[in-house]
């Protein structure tokens, strides 16, 4: 059986987790506690995107009494995701959280930029709208420059639980976007497929970006040691204030 459907779900989970190695979770994790513990706001971090909680349950664990909750759209990941820490099922336009009461928020790995750029503000003036005035907000995704160097990517092989997981992307320069496809062949003859984009962005683009919807840009950083950006690093670290 061929199914033709949304990318975030069983496609995205199965295919992804295989190459998420804990190491690398544990590094980005260690980057967003240090971040938030310099952010003098007190009140509730959210994840924004949080998935199946490989960031969440690290950082509630690591500060402790300080609340981390995440928001998905995904109810499968989310079922994992719920026994690390509070989350919510919720559209990222209209967050279930009023105005100016999260101390933070964090989005990792291009989650908010899979969306239309007529979107993109609006959503980002949402993510303002909940925190606190001086609240953080740390957004992480590959740099435009990088992935313009590698323009084109595919990928056939089995994972570990036995599922054959095929993929192209190709990055279009007119829009910014690396435009892909997925499909997932399970053990039990299942086909799982789905089209989808993600919006890269230069450093100054990404800069203005946030500062349209409110918040202001208090570094940028190329890697999660904090090193400065620079036109070679692959990510693009963004930590912005509530103003």
């Amino acid at each position: 059986m061929s199914t033709s459907g949304p990318f975030f779900g069983e496609l995205y989970l199965r295919s992804t987790r295989p190459f998420l190695a804990e190491e690398v979770s544990d590094a980005e994790a260690t980057y967003l506690r240090r971040a938030f513990e310099q952010c003098r706001v007190k009140g509730p971090l959210l994840d924004l995107g949080c998935g199946h909680g490989r960031h969440l349950g690290r950082l509630a664990r690591a500060l402790g009494e300080r609340p981390v909750l995440g928001v998905d759209f995904d109810a499968l990941s989310l079922r994992e995701a719920a026994e690390v820490a509070p989350v919510v099922r919720a559209d990222f336009f209209q967050l279930p959280f009023g105005g100016a009461t999260l101390a933070g928020a964090y989005s990792w790995y291009n989650t908010l930029f899979i969306f239309e750029d007529a979107d993109q503000l609006r959503l980002l003036k949402e993510v303002a709208r909940v925190l606190k005035p001086g609240g953080l907000f740390v957004c992480q995704g590959l740099a435009r420059q990088y992935i313009e160097q590698r323009p084109h990517a595919a990928y056939d092989d089995y994972l570990p639980d036995g599922c054959r997981l095929i993929e192209e992307s190709h990055f279009n320069p007119a829009n910014g976007r690396d435009e892909a496809w997925r499909k997932l062949i399970t053990p039990d003859g299942r086909t799982l497929l789905a089209e989808y984009f993600i919006r890269y962005y230069f450093r100054d683009e990404m800069v203005a970006l946030l500062e349209q919807a409110g918040l202001k840009v208090r570094w940028v950083h190329g890697g999660v040691d904090e090193s400065p950006h620079h036109p070679e690093s692959m990510d693009l670290i963004v930590g912005a204030e509530r103003v």
